[in-house]
């Protein structure tokens, strides 16, 4: 599967084995991918999306090259994911996902990962449109996406009290 490379990044495909080695530690995963693994990863809202996501990459295996995993280049270390979720079908509108570990937040890592995927997605996988949701406190990741084309289309909530920020991209190709 082919990796995707910026100047300061690689975009490296999650799969299976390596998710399986995440859920028995950042050490397992170290060993098995060849890079260091930021203590700060993968976070407690992407550790708990982990056994799931392993469930339905077992069910669909072709799915494993929509998640990434975000490698710092000048220390070989992992610092974050990037994704696009959903069920493909005819009708699927993926919905973009990303994290950064709090230590390498604010350097424009995730901005050059968007793009480098979003351009990925545009010549390989022929997605015109994807969908991304924020909270609305969460004014960096607005930024993020607005910097790379999204649109916000509404607001919302999650929960009962959660106020989100809906946004949409769709390829101008």
């Amino acid at each position: 599967m082919d990796i995707l490379e910026t100047e300061r990044l690689l975009l490296v495909p999650y799969t299976i084995d390596y998710i399986e080695a995440t859920l028995l530690g950042n050490e397992k995963l170290s060993h098995i991918s060849g890079y260091e693994v930021s203590a700060e990863w993968p976070g407690i809202e992407f550790s708990f999306y982990l056994p799931f996501a392993l469930e339905e990459l077992k069910k669909r295996p072709e799915m494993e090259k929509w998640t990434r995993l975000i490698i710092l280049k000048k220390e070989n270390k992992i610092i974050g994911e990037i994704s696009i979720q959903g069920n493909s079908n005819e009708k699927w509108i993926p919905e973009l996902g990303y994290g950064v570990v709090d230590s390498y937040s604010n350097q424009g890592f995730i901005t050059e990962a968007v793009e480098a995927f979003l351009n990925w997605l545009i010549k390989m996988e022929n997605i015109d449109l994807i969908k991304a949701k924020t909270f609305l406190r969460n004014k960096k990741s607005q930024h993020i996406l607005r910097k790379n084309g999204f649109i916000k289309t509404g607001e919302g909530l999650i929960g009962r009290d959660e106020a989100i920020v809906k946004f949409e991209w769709k390829n101008s190709e």
